[in-house]
């Protein structure tokens, strides 16, 4: 009877560890905790629309780091960061013991962020495992997903998380961005019907471009649509070739609860 007691113990205490707890800031914003190293409780962005891993350069230095300088792309801009090698880091029961990232300096995100991050969690971490996202609860549970109202292919690679949408009929490629409060569209690939009024161009994680808010007639993902959505249209392009039209933020869409299949190439919501 004891025996089964600790074993039925073990089993809960293993299926809590899967869950993280996050802060969610300015009602999108996923921020946890993680471990790097030595260091503990460090201030992490879950952002799925970030492709490696980055450091903030004070942490890469706390380490004692090697770096290299490379280049990257934020948004439109081609920017200088620094290649290192990041060692063991573990969020919830995600762990790399060596996670070839990049390091760069963050404190510009503090102003539109609201915190001073100290690492941005990426697809090079969190494509180990499927997971959910419940914006509601403020969770995200990894190695499992249920069933939720509706789906869209998740396009193979888990470098990036992209799938097809329709915007008034024309089928464009998104990179599904946590870190983002919106949906933006690249290189004037669609013409709006109409231009909404808006005093900032400022959508998330201090992306400043030179974009419209427009409304879509009809906006399309899988068996889901829905009509006059608001959406930012810019003639500007990453550098490049980013293999995707735009930016998708599934808060933008309303989303309540958010799951990854990598295995099975799915993105479901409800």
């Amino acid at each position: 009877m004891k025996r089964s007691f600790l074993f039925w113990l073990c089993l809960s205490l293993r299926a809590s560890s899967q869950t993280v707890s996050f802060e969610l800031h300015d009602d999108f914003l996923i921020v946890s905790k993680c471990t790097i190293g030595t260091l503990q409780n460090l201030v992490a962005v879950i952002d799925t629309g970030v492709t490696e891993t980055t450091l903030d350069l004070r942490i890469a230095k706390r380490l004692s780091l090697s770096m290299r300088p490379e280049a990257a792309s934020f948004g439109t801009r081609n920017v200088v960061v620094q290649a290192v090698s990041i060692p063991k880091i573990e969020l919830g029961p995600l762990r790399s013991e060596h996670l070839s990232g990049i390091a760069g300096d963050l404190s510009p995100l503090t102003h539109s962020m609201g915190i001073r991050p100290d690492v941005l969690i990426g697809m090079d971490l969190l494509g180990m495992s499927k997971f959910l996202i419940d914006y509601k609860a403020k969770t995200i549970t990894f190695g499992t997903v249920p069933s939720l109202p509706h789906s869209a292919t998740l396009l193979p690679g888990r470098r990036f998380a992209l799938l097809d949408a329709t915007a008034d009929g024309k089928m464009l490629r998104f990179q599904v961005d946590t870190g983002f409060n919106a949906v933006l569209i690249y290189g004037g690939k669609v013409r709006a019907s109409a231009v909404l009024q808006s005093d900032s161009h400022e959508a998330a994680l201090g992306l400043v471009l030179r974009a419209q808010l427009a409304e879509i007639r009809e906006f399309q993902i899988g068996g889901w649509k829905t009509k006059g959505f608001p959406a930012y249209v810019t003639d500007e392009i990453p550098g490049g070739e980013p293999g995707f039209d735009g930016l998708l933020g599934p808060k933008a869409l309303g989303v309540r609860r958010l799951a990854f299949d990598f295995e099975r190439h799915i993105l479901a919501w409800e």
